[in-house]
């Protein structure tokens, strides 16, 4: 974590300074109204010589729209009526989601002019003793939400933050000093700052693991065995596991699983944040750790399901759409996993069941499923134990990179909630 700072100080019963803040400061912050400090934004494109689209994620701010989208959502030749961006100019989306609860407020860092939708607000700060990045992470937290949620009028889209120009920029904003501004945004970018140094470090390690992975399944690396080496064998998955039919009896388990393209198997109420009653699992399967489930149901990456194996150690029970199949050993799941992980390994393996007569994924009957295109896989216990703890101990490590990630996340979501007023 970033070693804690020692002139921060707590003022918790003070009202005109926040609950945090560095110690060489004693004035008292000040309101000002957005009016104040900004100037509102008219220009459009008339005469359509700009085609540069931006689009403002809550996330990641201000992006090319072709590269948040894949495309350009925007039409090129009817961009007159959106609004011009020029660099450090903010922007405002009233567009509502988990990551923007009333809207997101984005500066624009791109060094580009742009165009944004005439339904975004756009304004640049004028007066001179505001710094721009205090303020950009001052619209990071969340102390001006109950203001804009206060003269919000949802009218018939709910998903949309519908306020009034003048309400808009009566915003009150308290705000200290020059000085201290520029001291709290340093300090909070030093946290942005090994944040994605640590985003870095996951990618990274993945990236290392998918190329050890496929490499794996070419054959292009080997481990030594006590044994005399024995050469990978191709083994359908009904020859090398046994599907499990179990039904949770008189609901013993009640931890009902999902599964998830990048969690793999994880608790459905924490995935999905929905609860079960007794009933309703009465009649679902039995997993058990180190078993393999088969969703069947469809992703943008996984057309035809995802297959993952339960590593949460505990047992559990899923959809009795699933199919459930315990390999011959946790080893051997854990390698099946991992090939499976592949959205092309996945894709070829159940592409050709699809075209054998199924018309969606749900009517790949278990049988058809396991009796699939045989695997390359390693048939020697020995070579199979050895693999699953190489690739057990890539895991924890970017599990544990993962782990420090939430942790300097979690940092900044405080610091957001006590540096500002």
């Amino acid at each position: 974590m970033i070693e804690e700072n020692k002139s921060v100080k707590n003022f918790p019963n003070s009202r005109n300074v926040p609950k945090l803040r560095f110690s060489e400061f004693i004035n008292n912050w000040e309101i000002y109204y957005l009016k104040e400090i900004a100037e509102k934004i008219n220009n459009k494109n008339n005469d359509n010589r700009i085609v540069t689209v931006f689009s403002n994620s809550a996330v990641q701010g201000i992006v090319l729209q072709s590269d948040f989208f894949d495309k350009s959502i925007a039409n090129k030749n009817n961009l007159d009526g959106y609004y011009i961006v020029e660099p450090f100019d903010f922007v405002y989306n009233p567009r509502l989601s988990s990551t923007a609860e009333v809207g997101a407020m984005s500066v624009n860092k791109t060094n580009l002019i742009g165009l944004v939708s005439p339904l975004y607000t756009v304004f640049k700060i004028k007066d001179k003793n505001i710094n721009i990045s205090f303020l950009e992470y001052l619209f990071k937290s969340k102390v001006w939400h109950n203001y804009m949620r206060s003269i919000a009028n949802y009218g018939a889209r709910e998903d949309r933050m519908n306020v009034r120009s003048e309400d808009f920029y009566n915003l009150p904003l308290t705000i200290p000093n020059f000085s201290e501004q520029t001291k709290v945004s340093r300090f909070l970018s030093l946290i942005d700052s090994r944040i994605q140094t640590q985003k870095k470090i996951i990618e990274g390690l993945s990236l290392q693991k998918i190329s050890l992975v496929k490499k794996l399944f070419e054959n292009k690396i080997k481990f030594k065995t006590n044994n005399k080496t024995r050469n990978w064998e191709r083994k359908k998955l009904s020859e090398i596991s046994e599907e499990h039919l179990h039904k949770n009896p008189n609901n013993k388990y009640n931890e009902v699983f999902s599964v998830a393209k990048h969690k793999g198997v994880i608790n459905q109420i924490e995935h999905l944040g929905r609860s079960f009653s007794a009933k309703e699992i009465l009649h679902y399967k039995l997993v058990y750790s180190g078993d393999l489930v088969y969703t069947k149901s469809p992703t943008s990456d996984f057309p035809f399901g995802i297959i993952k194996q339960n590593r949460t150690g505990r047992i559990g029970v899923v959809s009795p759409l699933y199919c459930v199949f315990k390999p011959q050993t946790y080893a051997l799941g854990y390698l099946l996993h991992e090939y499976f992980n592949s959205s092309v390994n996945t894709f070829n393996y159940l592409n050709p069941l699809v075209q054998k007569g199924a018309k969606n994924t749900m009517n790949i009957n278990n049988e058809t499923f396991l009796n699939g295109a045989s695997i390359l896989l390693p048939m020697n216990e020995e070579e199979q134990e050895k693999i699953y703890k190489f690739l057990l101990t890539l895991d924890e490590k970017i599990n544990l990179e993962r782990e420090l990630l939430t942790q300097y996340e979690n940092q900044k979501k405080y610091l957001l909630q006590n540096l500002f007023l």
